[in-house]
């Protein structure tokens, strides 16, 4: 039993600190392709609006656990 709870705090020690050194993913929307053609006139481009246009978004765990100071997302790379 023991052995198990060392196991599983190892395991979230390992991810808090993966989260704290690489805040972003590649955007689920886009792609990291941030910007998109549009649908009926394809030479018509707009920003991802799930990024901002910047092809990473924030991990879920690092909003889930509000890692940044007092709520703040991490600046864009």
């Amino acid at each position: 039993m023991f052995y198990l709870i060392l196991i599983i705090t190892i395991v979230i020690a390992v991810y808090v600190l993966s989260l704290k050194l690489n805040p972003y993913v590649k955007c689920s929307k886009c792609n990291n392709k941030p910007k998109i053609k549009g649908w009926v006139f394809s030479h018509a481009h707009h920003v991802c609006s799930n990024c901002n246009g910047t092809g990473q978004e924030v991990r879920w765990g690092y909003k889930m656990l509000r890692m940044g100071q007092k709520g703040q997302l991490p600046p864009p790379r």
